[in-house]
């Protein structure tokens, strides 16, 4: 298909996010279909030099937002297994809403960039939403990792001030820069670094945030700047929020930085352990009930699984039933995850 033959009138219309229903089903069909991958691909590419042009004079990176397009591009997996056929429908599908999201992303986070050179004050945000992983690109070329349900902002003056504000988790490959520090901020610690990769895990709803340090050194501060602990590779240090205390031990990083790769890892892990990280990668809640979890510990890798699969290879090598309850909504319309219940076989 030749450039010429898509509605170029319906593209520009989709990129102002002004768009009808028959523009949205024609977009729906045109990005539905992966033969027409590279003309779209050049279409979005030309639409982006084309509003670059209109904004000369501002020293713009954009490669947080162009990562985007390549990354839903160029991560599409073939060769099916039968037995993974309809769970890799549902990725494809998800993948298909991600990139008919692209357009109107381009297009307001162009003209959003181009106030936060105008005004230093504005934030420039990425998310990674639940169920899905994001791979990001920072002007200054630190590159990293966003897990699910989690999110990172800086200021459109990043390039001079190094900081970034994370809730949830993310793994980083900091760009050295002695001169200007790389720092992470989280609503309890923060995290100094000139140039290393470490990966934070940072849930609002979680006692802990845990730092993992693979390469570097890291200094680690609280937010009264009170307390201070200074990371070497391999080690875990954990901050406990209602204690404002931190704790460490040493550890293989593989095992936590993983997920970025597509990797669950557990190496004799207690089950409460193994139950917060099924909870951060499923998106799910799970409930243990009983007092005998205590001597469980529980060692295996899994990649690409779902979730009943992890459950029912749990239920074959420890002492535990389960129970999955579909997530629903109540009443007053807040929608409950799916949770799982975990039960030790002699209650």
């Amino acid at each position: 298909m030749a450039l010429n033959d898509l509605d170029n009138e319906r593209l520009n219309r989709y990129f102002k996010a002004d768009y009808s229903e028959e523009d949205k089903e024609y977009l729906q069909k045109l990005f539905s279909d992966r033969n027409k991958e590279d003309d779209i691909k050049c279409q979005i590419k030309k639409k982006w030099n084309e509003l670059l042009q209109e904004n000369e004079g501002y020293d713009i990176n954009l490669d947080h937002i162009l990562y985007r397009i390549h990354y839903e591009i160029n991560t599409k997996k073939t060769g099916f297994k039968n037995r993974y056929l309809f769970r890799n429908f549902v990725k494809w599908s998800v993948t298909i809403a991600a990139i008919l999201a692209l357009p109107l992303l381009i297009y307001s986070g162009i003209n959003f960039y181009n106030n936060s050179y105008k005004s230093n004050t504005e934030w420039v945000e990425i998310k990674a939403p639940a169920w899905s992983k994001v791979q990001f690109n920072l002007p200054d070329e630190t590159i990293g990792w966003l897990n699910s349900s989690s999110s990172l902002r800086y200021r459109g003056d990043y390039l001079r001030d190094r900081r970034i504000t994370l809730q949830g988790e993310a793994y980083f490959d900091v760009k050295n820069n002695p001169e200007r520090p790389f720092v992470v901020s989280t609503n309890k610690i923060s995290i100094t670094v000139l140039g290393t990769r470490f990966n934070v895990a940072s849930y609002e709803n979680e006692r802990d945030i845990e730092v993992v340090l693979e390469e570097g050194k890291l200094i680690l501060n609280d937010a009264e700047m009170n307390k201070s602990y200074t990371m070497i590779p391999n080690e875990l240090v954990k901050y406990d929020k209602s204690l404002n205390k931190f704790s460490f031990e040493y550890i293989q990083p593989q095992k936590y930085v993983s997920w970025k790769d597509g990797m669950l890892i557990f190496r004799n892990d207690p089950i409460d352990i193994v139950a917060k990280r099924l909870e951060r990668w499923y998106n799910i809640d799970i409930e243990l009930r009983g007092n005998y979890f205590g001597d469980l510990r529980f060692r295996a890798t899994f990649f690409d699984e779902n979730l009943e699969e992890v459950l029912y290879f749990m239920k074959r090598s420890l002492p535990i039933n389960y129970k999955i309850e579909e997530g629903r909504a109540k009443d007053d319309g807040i929608y409950l995850k799916k949770k799982v219940i975990i039960t030790y076989k002699n209650i």
